[in-house]
């Protein structure tokens, strides 16, 4: 392994990122190609490529918010570097961030597996019902967040309720979700 970097990627080279992530990501967790050009465009989320060396091994998709805190909305390793420690090292360049994260199904190993490893970084489930929000109503979630001080309750909402008005503007009935999430 090299040394790992970050390149931001323009708006207008997001497409080979975009068909990755229709391979990896469940349909309803993604918006559609042109609401990711507009947040991109905004610069209400950052696209960065992950390299090692010469290697685009994968892609982090994120919002910084007021207080620097990151929301992390996607990451991901190429399909052929996965495995090979590049999720680790990638979150060694990224602290203080929030990350949606699937509930547990002991069906679906691969859900218990990522649980495991960002609870092994040192991720912390925070203590609320969390819904993603998306076309088709919401998908409850857990929120994790992984930094070395976790943020007050107040700064929480606050932050959820940035990422809803801006990374989530398109979606009909937010405030009901919102409601249902901050209480």
């Amino acid at each position: 392994m090299s040394e790992m970097f970050f390149k931001k990627v323009k708006t207008e080279n997001f497409e080979h990122i975009y068909q990755d992530m229709i391979m990896q990501f469940p349909a309803c967790e993604l918006k559609d190609y042109e609401e990711f050009r507009c947040l991109l465009n905004h610069n209400v989320l950052v696209c960065n490529a992950v390299f090692d060396g010469e290697n685009e091994v994968g892609y982090v998709i994120y919002a910084i918010l007021k207080n620097n805190n990151i929301w992390l909305d996607y990451i991901a390793i190429k399909k052929e570097f996965q495995s090979k420690g590049y999720g680790r090292k990638i979150f060694e360049l990224i602290n203080n961030c929030y990350l949606e994260v699937e509930k547990p199904n002991e069906d679906d190993i691969n859900t218990l597996r990522r649980i495991k490893f960002y609870k092994s970084l040192g991720a912390k489930k925070l203590d609320l019902d969390y819904i993603y929000p998306n076309k088709d109503g919401g998908i409850k979630m857990d929120l994790y967040y992984l930094g070395e001080k976790m943020p007050s309750k107040i700064t929480i909402n606050s932050d959820i309720k940035y990422v809803f008005n801006t990374l989530h503007s398109d979606i009909h009935n937010l405030d009901k979700i919102l409601k249902k999430i901050i209480a």
